[in-house]
């Protein structure tokens, strides 16, 4: 694919193109939906439709023209441009031949100096008035332009005038032609401003724009473009002269439809066209068209009309009929005869008026009766042939009047100033004749507005006092060399440089009988009242229409540089031959068919020695000698040339003549089904071709054994042609009885009996290895001629003969991007020899090779059938098939021994890594695909982007050569556009970038349409861009009035849930915030994940939190202890976190409801969590020591107050008391742990029995029924691992200890304090006789045992 780059569009060789100044401005409209333009930028809006509405979507028209239709004049005043619609104009009357639905845009230049400030305003104005888009022309460009090439060099050669000498016309410059093509390139920027090229139609017209179709072709491969020459088109001895006559060629070959007023405009074109390009032409039911790399250009002959309403309008204004009076009066018993013409040379005035004196020499009688009136239009250029023709008329003029004149009487009255309207239709409506003397014009519409004049209408009938059923008369005396005149078959045509003939003309016209003149009459006004310009105008786009049907049903692609860009166009199942894809095959089986054409296959067709060189000898030789392979060479050439060329090659087949003769191998003789006594046709056929030979120059006659051709090769191409066809009919009338078939080949004509073809020779060899017990699983056949196709349609069907047990792979291949029957094309020999090649290569590969990659195939197929196998659960599938497939690659991986080796180059060292190995797993070329881009979808699946099709396709990740991509969006014919809505509605226009959210939603980066496009299971919408402006933009702003460049990509950030957009035609990056449900999947609908995930990390966290807890406590050391003893009958200070193990009374609170339990477990969450905090940064805990002060019944922690971690309570039990009874129970059998003691387990025992008796005394307090006398001695001992620590009755205390002790150097280091009683105002003790103790800096990550 050529790039789009309008930088390169040709070889600009010492002039700039930036010479020029630019426009920055963009129009203010542009398409976002097809066939709806946007609204102004300062709101605008005719609130007439609805975008959403496909009712609102309007046919329109995009006309394009070097003028517009308008009038231009500066308001006096105000100093303000005023603009108007031209009456005259072609372009806007031609809308009569269309619906009131149908909107027109014109775009062109204006015939008024606008000055650069001013441009935009003009813009804005004649798009909102007047649906115009005005193309800028700097002036320095628009001089060069028009009056430099477009007058001085394509209006002179296309009207057959030569540049013979200086001083005779102007010598061609290339300046002005790199002029043209810039004034060209700014038409076409115009164009692609405002059009929706799937919806809009195209018309650009005349000489002035004749590149611009390729502009656009290079811009919209699949634009509907017609394109129609005003002017003469001159034969091609004459056009060839001009240097650029090729790009001009090209440039009209880019439409779709080219129109010219006569076949002899349009014989000459496609006689160009076939000398110089090398195009034939063919009338395809009643149309012309020429086949152009795929595409038909159709050619349309019809002359242009004018219009009624117009011309009737203006003959019942009462200003018009009181001038007619006045011409009837002033002329009074005077013939008129009538002439208008332009101030040009090519308009023959000056030979009208000597063939008028030659008139009056010679028809005396004519003298003071008859009087020419010459009106002279204003000349469209200067220059100084236009002034000495003015000259010439004015002196010719003086002269007649000076020689024929008398008083009162002037034989020629020279009217050289700007008519008004209505005055020149007086003078069509009171002439006699008109006489029209140019010598090389387009169209020239003055006899057809003379005729309808001469007509009438009913109130210029009254107004001049005539009857309305008064018969009515016309005279014409046309040139031959004028557009109009075949279709005047009335007239009396003349040759203007014969003026005693056109004298004689004249005279003829004049003396007519009345009867005959309103027949002629009559004739003329049927012909141009049915043919007007709406009439034109419709025909023309119908054609046009029936021309762009076949535009959706071909895959096109762009080819060319600058220029000679051009689009081909070919069928969707035809693709370039992959020699990757056919090598794979070949390998893969074990009987193949292979069949060569010789011409134009293995040889070039343009080269002079038909030898085959070694290169080929060698690649035929070598795929002779795999005893697989049964390959033949069939050509049209005798056998005892290829015999002979072909000689190395022993095992080689060779069906010669098109079959007659066939050899399989060198060792085997010649077979062939046909008698010589069969061929006495020969001697009838020999003489017919030899005098046709004899006839046309450069012709030859080939003799063969089988046939006798008829080469015209050499012959001019157009009367080779001609007399082909006439040999062809020829021959078909003398052998109507005889068992041949005559034929007309690419610059042949050949005979040979019947039966005899490619196709059957190819059928007969697949029949007789059938026959020997060897089907082929694998035909080939390349060929590149008319003579090939019946190859290809031959093994074709064998795909459905029966007697072949299955069907093969078949492989026909054309050589050339043409339209064919084969499903490949190769681009030239020298791809033909590389396929081969690769064939042969894969034929002398060793075996050991061959076994290792067909099992690395095997295993990835077996794998993918499995994965295949559950495609009913998607999000299974995408588990095994990612990591499954990586298992595999990696288990293949391990059967190789990565080493590394170093290729030493000249330029540069690279490192090769062995123990990897590509594969295909999808083959683009066998499915029309181009991959372009690919994306992981969440689920796992892939997104492929074809741009070059505008299609986007789905696969599962378990790709394979046996996957099959399903369309998500676009069209299975690559059709482009910028059409929203349903998935297979939508269309595209060769994206180049490809995103994904979260949601599984698609961004695509439309460049062509400056647009972004989401795609999801809704449709396809546009949210942002849209707008195609010149050049891009960069706008930001909502996502409608937004624009891009067009060359920009798309990327998904998730972190800020938007797209960022690299824009790089801009040079800058883009930010698209999107919705907030396109970012994260789970929060959809329904419970959040995200929060359900959190909630069970959390809880989970909790219950690990407590084992931990659990066992770091046994294995925690604890470095210090401090120990409190309250004051006799006071209160225990309540810990700051109630302990894990609530009392009953607790118990049963929490037992109440669900919001104290959910309370409780909140409280103990935000607990863990400080104390994790606590864990991870241990710096932040501090040594403290623990206070009391109670004071106004308040208990003051300042020991508390900066950590978390509560303290253990013990109890003083005095003297008097005695102590409970304690429960025995048996202990139950726990893990010794081997950091534990030997007496650990007895100690475990005796520390659940504490617990017994903890819970035993917390109960008889709470409820006040037994007192504690008992007095018991303690001795605290320890072990070597923090343990629980018991005050045995040894020791002299009263207390019972509760809690861990620590041990730290082997020393327990305790300090004590009491905390004496205070007054208080109520008794803040429940609990009697309990002296209460604290431990400081003893550790409870995560609570008590139990």
């Amino acid at each position: 694919m050529v790039s789009r780059s309008c930088a390169n569009f040709l070889d600009l060789a010492s002039w700039d193109l930036l010479d020029f100044p630019q426009t920055q401005r963009a129009l203010p409209r542009v398409m976002t939906v097809p066939g709806i333009i946007s609204e102004l930028d300062g709101g605008y809006s005719d609130g007439s439709s609805d975008v959403n509405s496909s009712s609102s979507i309007r046919e329109r028209k995009i006309i394009v023209a070097n003028m517009l239709p308008l009038q231009a004049k500066r308001d006096t005043e105000t100093g303000q441009w005023c603009f108007s619609w031209d009456e005259d104009s072609l372009l806007l009357q031609l809308r009569d031949g269309f619906s009131s639905d149908t909107e027109f845009v014109y775009i062109g230049s204006l015939n008024a100096d606008i000055g650069t400030s001013e441009q935009e305003e003009v813009s804005h104005k004649l798009l909102l008035d007047f649906n115009c888009v005005p193309a800028f022309l700097p002036k320095e460009m628009q001089e060069k332009f028009y009056l430099g090439f477009c007058k001085h060099h394509l209006w002179p050669l296309f009207h057959y005038m030569l540049p013979m000498f200086p001083d005779h016309g102007d010598r061609f410059d290339r300046r002005l032609w790199q002029a043209y093509v810039s004034a060209n390139k700014i038409f076409s920027d115009r164009v692609m401003e405002v059009i929706n090229p799937e919806e809009d139609y195209v018309w650009i017209h005349d000489y002035h724009l004749m590149v611009l179709p390729t502009f656009l072709r290079k811009r919209f491969n699949r634009i509907k473009l017609g394109f129609f020459l005003h002017s003469p088109f001159p034969s091609s001895e004459i056009y060839r002269t001009l240097p650029v006559r090729d790009d001009l060629l090209r440039g009209l070959l880019n439409c779709d439809l080219i129109g010219f007023h006569t076949f002899d405009y349009a014989r000459h074109f496609l006689s160009c066209c076939s000398r110089m390009l090398g195009l034939d032409y063919e009338s395809k039911r009643g149309h012309i068209g020429l086949d152009y790399f795929g595409r038909t250009v159709f050619i349309k002959i019809l002359p242009v009309g004018i219009h009624m309403g117009r011309l009737e309008s203006v003959l019942n204004l009462p200003s018009t009929a009181a001038k007619m009076k006045e011409i009837q009066e002033q002329f009074k018993g005077k013939k008129l005869i009538l002439g208008v013409d332009d101030m040009d040379i090519f308009k023959g005035i000056s030979l009208k008026l000597i063939a008028m004196e030659r008139l009056f020499e010679t028809y005396w009688h004519m003298r003071g009766k008859l009087v020419l009136i010459q009106i002279v239009n204003p000349a469209r250029a200067t220059g100084k042939d236009v002034e000495e023709a003015k000259r010439e008329t004015y002196s010719t003029v003086k002269r007649i009047n000076e020689r024929y004149g008398s008083a009162g009487y002037q034989p020629v009255i020279l009217i050289d100033r700007l008519v008004p309207r209505y005055e020149k239709t007086a003078y069509y409506a009171m002439a006699d004749c008109c006489l029209v003397n140019a010598v090389r014009d387009g169209m020239n519409l003055v006899p057809y507005k003379y005729i309808i004049c001469r007509q009438g209408t009913p109130g210029m009938d009254k107004a001049m006092g005539i009857s309305h059923d008064s018969p009515r008369t016309s005279m014409l005396v046309v040139s031959e060399f004028i557009g109009c005149s075949p279709s005047l078959s009335g007239a009396i045509r003349v040759n203007p440089w014969d003026v005693d003939a056109v004298a004689e003309a004249v005279n003829l016209a004049l003396t007519m009988g009345e009867t005959e003149k309103r027949l002629r009459h009559e004739k003329h006004y049927h012909y141009v009242s049915t043919h007007d310009v709406g009439y034109w105008a419709k025909s023309f786009m119908q054609d046009l229409e029936r021309a762009c049907q076949e535009h959706y049903n071909k895959r096109c692609w762009g080819i060319g540089f600058g220029l000679s860009f051009r689009v081909l166009s070919l069928s969707p199942s035809f693709r370039k031959l992959s020699i990757d894809h056919i090598v794979s095959t070949y390998r893969t089986t074990q009987r193949r068919a292979i069949f060569l054409d010789y011409d134009g296959t293995l040889v070039p067709e343009s080269s002079i020695i038909k030898t085959p060189n070694a290169e080929v000898l060698s690649v035929l030789k070598s795929l002779c000698g795999d005893p697989k392979n049964t390959v033949f060479v069939v050509s049209g050439r005798g056998w005892e040339s290829l015999s002979d060329w072909l000689s190395p090659c022993e095992n080689l087949g060779i069906a010669a003549e098109h079959g007659y003769f066939i050899r399989w191998s060198s060792k085997k003789e010649w077979e062939t089904c046909y008698s010589s006594a069969e061929a006495e046709w020969k001697t009838m056929v020999e003489p017919v071709m030899r005098s046709y030979m004899d006839a046309t120059d450069g012709s030859t006659i080939e003799f063969k054994e089988s046939a006798l051709v008829w080469h015209h090769q050499e012959a001019d191409p157009d009367f080779g042609a001609c007399q082909a066809k006439e040999l062809l009919d020829h021959l078909e009338s003398v052998l109507a009885n005889e068992p041949v078939v005559v034929k007309r080949g690419q610059h042949i004509v050949e005979v040979k009996p019947q039966g005899v073809s490619k196709g059957l020779a190819v059928e007969k060899v697949i029949h007789r290895m059938v026959e020997d017990g060897n089907p082929p699983d694998m035909v080939m056949c390349i060929g590149d001629d008319r003579s090939d196709e019946d190859m290809f349609e031959s093994i074709l069907s064998t795909v459905t003969n029966p007697d072949l047990p299955m069907p093969p792979e078949i492989f026909a291949c054309t050589v050339g991007r043409k339209p064919s029957k084969a499903k490949y094309f190769l681009d030239d020999v020298s791809d033909v020899l590389k396929l081969l090649g690769g064939l042969a290569a894969a034929s002398s590969s060793s075996k050991p090779e061959y076994q290792q990659q067909s099992s690395s195939l095997h295993t990835q197929v077996a794998f993918s059938s499995f994965i295949n196998f559950t495609s009913e659960l998607e999000i299974v599938n995408s588990f095994i098939s990612n990591h499954g497939t990586s298992l595999m690659k990696w288990l293949w991986s391990l059967s190789f021994k990565t080493t590394t080796k170093t290729a030493v180059s000249t330029k540069s060292m690279v490192k090769f890594e062995n123990g990897y190995s590509v594969e295909t797993v999808l083959d683009g070329s066998k499915l029309g695909i181009e991959p372009y881009s690919l994306q992981v979808l969440p689920n796992g699946e892939l997104l492929i982007l074809d741009s070059q099709n505008s299609n986007l396709y789905k696969i599962s990740s378990s790709l394979s050569l046996y996957s099959r991509p399903r369309l998500v969006t676009g069209s299975p014919e690559g059709y482009p556009g910028h059409v929203d809505g349903r998935l297979r509605d939508a269309r595209l226009n060769n994206p180049k970038g490809l995103t994904v959210d979260d949601r599984g939603n698609i961004y695509v980066a439309d460049t062509v349409n400056n647009a972004i496009r989401k795609i999801s299971e809704a449709g396809v919408t546009t949210i942002a861009g849209g707008k195609m402006v010149r050049g891009g933009g960069h706008v930001d702003g909502p996502s409608e009035d937004a624009k891009f460049s067009n060359d920009f990509d798309v990327v998904y950030l998730g972190s800020s849930c938007s797209l960022l957009v690299i824009d790089r035609g801009n040079q800058a990056i883009r930010e698209i915030q999107l919705h907030f449900d396109d970012c994260a999947d789970q929060y959809g609908s329904g419970f959040p994940l995200g929060i359900a995930v959190l909630v069970a990390a959390i809880f989970f966290g909790y219950m690990l939190a407590l084992l931990q807890r659990r066992l770091s406590s046994i294995v925690s050391y604890h470095t210090d202890q401090e120990v409190f003893e309250a004051v006799p009958d006071q209160d225990p200070i309540k810990p700051v976190r109630p302990p894990l193990i609530p009392t009953g009374d607790e118990q049963e609170k929490q037992e109440e409801s669900f919001l104290g339990t959910l309370q409780i477990f909140i409280s103990n969450v935000w607990v863990f969590s400080v104390e994790l905090f606590s864990g991870m940064f241990p710096g932040l805990r501090k040594k403290q020591t623990v206070g009391f002060n109670f004071n106004h019944q308040e208990t003051k922690h300042s020991a508390f107050s900066t950590t978390s971690w509560p303290i253990q309570e013990s109890f003083l039990i005095h003297n008097k008391d005695e102590p409970p009874p304690v429960e025995s129970r048996n202990p139950t059998p726990g893990k010794i742990y081997p950091f534990m003691s030997k007496d650990a387990a007895e100690k475990m025992q005796q520390l659940r029995q504490s617990r017994a008796l903890y819970r035993s005394l917390d109960a008889e307090f709470l409820q006040e029924q037994q007192q504690q006398k008992q007095q018991q001695h303690h001795r605290r001992h320890h072990s070597t691992i923090p343990h629980t620590v018991y005050e045995r009755s040894s020791e002299k205390t009263n207390e019972i200890v509760f809690g861990p002790g620590q041990e730290q150097d082997h020393r327990l280091v305790a300090a004590a304090a009491t905390a004496k009683s205070t007054e208080f105002g109520e008794q803040m003790n429940i609990h009697q006789n309990i002296h209460y103790r604290a431990h400081q800096f003893v550790s409870y990550p995560y609570g008590y045992y139990s």
